[in-house]
């Protein structure tokens, strides 16, 4: 009888044993299925230039479309989605957002309910306000600053126009395709404003190139939504409203409240109009070297 309980007991061991075996095999053959799915698609995206894992802040500028008919284009940040969107289920829904996006309509946030588009807005403004905190820092102990205020949105459209070389005109690319990825594009209020006004405009409508023309008409599309919503919340009358100087009154942010008080547009429900929020103001104090003496009432950022 003992030795039938030790023979069960070995019995009942190595079936353990084997079944453990079998688990572990299982499992690291399914490790391996999942990691080659993944270099399959990381594959794809790289060789279709495909990159929605990371988000690219950048800043868009006419400085010299005069001159030269170049919109330049300058990196701010770059972070992971995950990082700025920790949550799946906003972080798909930015994602949908983006595939639904075209150059004719490259707005995220156009895509998304309005009642989503604030919360996905602060958080792309969070990390956005992070790289500037230094300079709010010093501002509020140095009165030493230029307040600047730049208006940022949600781009998700691939720039497929030509115009990139290498080093030189003479070398251009191959392979001259834009990466599809989530940007978040930023542009000085100032400019956005003189572009509304026509001060800023291509004279002959030619630019450096087709990527310099593509960028052009996304500033052009930002700010048509710029003066509507501006539009919307200046308490001004109609034949005085001047978008070159025209204040925001309380919508520091650039947000439109569903308030019919200081809307001179109210033909259309704003819940039903896909241009509006859109986008978010967002205040940079930009060091000097000489010291100011007014400060104004814009200076502060009011989050509502």
């Amino acid at each position: 009888q003992i030795l039938q309980v030790r023979l069960f007991s070995g019995t009942e061991w190595l079936r353990v044993a084997i079944t453990a075996l079998l688990s572990l095999f299982v499992q690291r053959l399914w490790q391996r299925l999942l990691q080659k799915r993944q270099q399959i698609a990381d594959v794809r995206n790289w060789v279709d230039s495909v990159d929605l894992e990371n988000v690219q802040a950048c800043l868009l500028t006419t400085v010299n479309l005069k001159t030269c008919g170049r919109i330049e284009k300058r990196t701010v940040m770059t972070s992971r989605l995950s990082k700025i969107f920790t949550n799946s289920y906003i972080r798909d829904m930015v994602l949908q957002a983006a595939a639904k996006t075209t150059e004719e309509d490259p707005f995220v946030c156009r895509h998304l309910p309005m009642e989503d588009r604030w919360n996905v807005l602060v958080a792309s403004l969070n990390h956005l306000s992070s790289l500037f905190g230094p300079y709010h820092l010093f501002s509020n102990q140095i009165s030493s600053y230029e307040s600047s205020w730049y208006v940022f949105t949600l781009v998700g459209a691939r720039t497929r126009g030509a115009g990139r070389f290498f080093v030189t005109p003479q070398h251009p690319l191959k392979k001259d395709v834009g990466a599809m990825r989530v940007r978040l594009v930023l542009i000085s209020e100032r400019e956005i404003r003189q572009i509304c006004s026509g001060d800023i405009s291509t004279e002959d409508g030619e630019t450096f190139s087709e990527r310099h023309s593509a960028r052009w008409n996304l500033m052009r599309r930002f700010a048509e939504l710029f003066e509507k919503q501006l539009l919307r919340v200046t308490t001004q009358p109609r034949g005085t409203f001047d978008v070159r100087s025209v204040s925001w009154g309380n919508n520091l942010c650039g947000t439109v409240k569903a308030s019919p008080k200081t809307s001179l547009v109210q033909d259309e429900p704003m819940q039903h109009d896909p241009d509006i929020n859109n986008f978010l103001r967002i205040h940079v104090p930009v060091p000097l070297l000489r010291e100011t003496t007014v400060m104004g009432m814009e200076d502060v950022v009011l989050y509502e």
